[in-house]
């Protein structure tokens, strides 16, 4: 009996699944399949993405119904931009791409031609994705942002293979280490946001000046609607991540927000230029490193009111309340204890006074009054 036969035939492959394509407006994609008698279940999405027809045929079957002219064999890559180029095109026709994606992948692509867009396809290696993340890091993009292009490539470079316009090879991209996290951890002094205040002007002083004296998250103070201002009652409306709260008009406060107290349901900041939260953190960030002063964020000054707060002997409940936070949440992520905290505990506690040696006659211990 011969080796073959002890085995059994061997295994059929599994049939292909069907690339998806466009037809008469409608995205044509399978959903699942095949069938026994070849035929593969399709879904026909519309343009507003509601399903507009599902039901069993093959792909011949579709593109003949439709008179779908499948686009010519594409000849082999000479360089890496070719193959990006064409990568690009190919994903342009999938219907479960999402145009947002599809132009991260062309932002991707561009900087990647622009570093080893000459270099023969053929020479594609772990090399060429060292050199690639060596430039992009170079240019200043963030160690996630050259990892997302190294995977771009490694996709474009698959997609290649699997079409058979690329010798097959092996890419891989290394995992992305974990770096430190992109925070100014600095807790400002009252000066130290004073004179950031100083240097600023306009919406993005007005915005800084808010957060310096509520604590309030960035979000909170951008959405901020000029009925939000409450003289009479003395009370300014927030509504962040924990839900609505209000947070007592000081004097100072009341006296920056009386000018925009109009009861009108208008923004507080504009929408000019980049998102308003991006623009005042970025301003903030800007005018810390250009007085020279160590670097503090919008959360810096959240962390900087908490302080203030639980030194002036406010109970954690209320204080917790005030910023919208949990008193747990607050004392883990927002406390910051300093050697004055420590100082200032150990000589309200009294701690040290069982050291202190009586100088009058020795009280310690219990005398019985009973009669021996």
């Amino acid at each position: 009996m011969t080796t073959s036969t002890l085995q059994g035939p061997a295994p059929a492959k599994p049939t292909p699944r069907p690339k998806p394509f466009k037809a008469q407006g409608l995205a044509y994609s399978v959903v699942r399949g095949p069938n026994d008698a070849g035929a593969w279940y399709w879904r026909a999405r519309g343009p507003d993405g509601a399903v507009a027809w599902t039901g069993w045929a093959s792909r011949d079957e579709l593109l003949r119904t439709y008179r779908v002219v499948e686009p010519a064999p594409q000849r082999r890559f000479e360089t890496v931009r070719d193959l990006l180029t064409a990568w690009l095109d190919a994903r342009a026709n999938d219907p479960q791409l999402r145009p947002s994606s599809y132009r991260s992948y062309i932002f991707r692509a561009r900087n990647i031609i622009d570093t080893v867009g000459d270099d023969s396809a053929e020479s594609l290696s772990n090399e060429t994705l060292d050199r690639v993340q060596a430039a992009l890091l170079g240019r200043g993009l963030t160690p996630k942002s050259v990892h997302l292009h190294q995977c771009a490539l490694v996709c474009a470079t698959r997609w290649a293979v699997e079409e058979e316009l690329l010798t097959p090879r092996a890419l891989s991209v290394p995992r992305q280490r974990a770096h430190a996290r992109a925070v100014a951890p600095h807790t400002p002094t009252e000066g130290e946001a004073a004179a950031v205040i100083a240097a600023l002007t306009g919406e993005d002083r007005l915005a800084v000046s808010i957060l310096a004296a509520t604590g309030a998250r960035l979000a909170e103070v951008t959405e901020l609607r000029r009925s939000a201002i409450d003289l009479r009652g003395g009370w300014l409306h927030l509504d962040g991540k924990t839900g609505p709260r209000r947070f007592p008009l000081s004097a100072e406060l009341r006296a920056l927000l009386t000018p925009y107290a109009e009861g009108t349901d208008d923004r507080l900041f504009s929408r000019r230029g980049r998102a308003t939260p991006a623009r005042i953190y970025n301003q903030l960030v800007g005018t810390c490193a250009r007085l020279g002063q160590t670097v503090f964020s919008p959360h810096g000054l959240r962390r900087m009111i908490v302080n203030r707060v639980l030194r002036s002997g406010m109970d954690i409940k209320t204080a917790a309340e005030l910023m919208g936070h949990s008193p747990c949440v607050m004392l883990s992520h927002y406390r910051r204890v300093t050697q004055e905290d420590r100082a200032t505990g150990v000589a309200k506690a009294g701690l040290g006074e069982a050291l202190v040696v009586p100088t009058g006659p020795s009280q310690a211990g219990h005398r019985s009054g009973h009669k021996r």
